[in-house]
């Protein structure tokens, strides 16, 4: 038998935990997870999925706070031009490829790379709760096409 001891006198230790976002801003994370790609679980498609865990870096109260994305691996050619432009953009702003290596992208080289990120809110209703919740917008990078 193994026994998980907790400290109960934490005051808050059951009340329900609310994160609201980060504000919309530019911000250094890391990535913290291994990326893995896994099949979505939309039943209409075969695409596949990325997930990403970014750390928030930059000093201040949002330190440690963390952003959640995903890569979608579109299920058809078409689909895929539609997909890539994001995963290449990713894997530039991480500084894990260039413009003439990305043809080929090593995924277990992501974690721990850091990243700059604009960050913005979306709001969506789940089952008549409306939240907000924060999104990449864009990956940054040096000499990027703002066009």
């Amino acid at each position: 038998m193994s026994l998980l001891n907790i400290d109960t006198s934490q005051p808050d230790l059951l009340k329900v935990r609310t994160f609201d976002p980060v504000p919309n801003a530019k911000y250094i994370c890391e990535v913290e997870n291994d990326l893995v790609i896994e099949d979505t679980k939309a039943p209409d498609n075969n695409n596949q999925v990325v997930s990403i865990i970014l750390r928030i870096l930059d000093d201040g109260e949002y330190k440690g706070r963390k952003i959640f994305d995903n890569l979608t691996i579109g299920d058809t050619p078409e689909a895929r031009k539609k997909s890539d432009w994001k995963i290449a953009q990713f894997a530039v702003a991480c500084g894990v490829c260039t413009k003439e290596t990305l043809s080929e992208i090593d995924l277990e080289a992501f974690k721990g790379s850091t990243v700059e990120v604009l960050v913005g809110t979306k709001t969506s209703t789940y089952e008549g709760e409306t939240k907000k919740k924060n999104v990449v917008k864009q990956y940054l990078f040096e000499g990027q096409d703002d066009a």
